[in-house]
C-alpha cells in the first residue's frame, strides 16, 4: 500500500518520536505523511491525493469497516495535530498523534 522508503520514514519517526516533534524533522514527517496519503489513494481510488480535506471525504464515505480503514479514518480524523500552525508548542499532541495514530496505521497495514 505504501513505499518503502515512506514506510521507513514513517517507522523512524515512529521509533524515534521526539525528534519529529518539531523542527525540521517535524516538516520533513509532515512531507512523508502527504506522501503516504497520496500513495493510499492511488491504492484506494486509483487517483492521487488532491488535498487532505478531499482524502478524509472520500475515505470517510467508503462502506468498509475493516481495521486497515478503521486505523486510517481516526488517523485522518487526528492529522491536525500533526499541520498545526499556530504559536502554541503542539510537541505534546504530535507526540500523542505519531505514538497513537500513525503507530496503529502501520501496524495495520504492514500487517496486510
Amino acid at each position: 500500500m505504501i513505499s518503502e522508503p515512506t514506510k521507513k520514514r514513517l517507522l523512524d519517526s515512529i521509533n524515534n518520536p521526539m525528534i519529529y516533534c518539531s523542527g525540521k524533522n517535524r516538516k520533513i514527517l509532515q512531507a512523508t505523511f502527504d506522501k503516504m496519503l497520496d500513495e493510499v489513494s492511488i491504492n484506494l481510488f486509483e487517483a492521487p491525493c488532491t488535498n487532505r480535506m478531499l482524502f478524509r471525504q472520500r475515505v470517510n464515505s467508503l462502506s468498509s469497516d475493516t481495521v486497515t480503514v478503521k486505523a486510517l479514518k481516526q488517523m485522518l480524523k487526528n492529522q491536525d495535530l500533526l499541520f498545526s500552525k499556530d504559536y502554541r508548542d503542539h510537541n505534546d499532541e504530535i507526540l500523542k498523534f505519531i505514538t497513537n495514530d500513525l503507530t496503529h496505521f502501520l501496524k495495520e497495514i504492514c500487517s496486510e
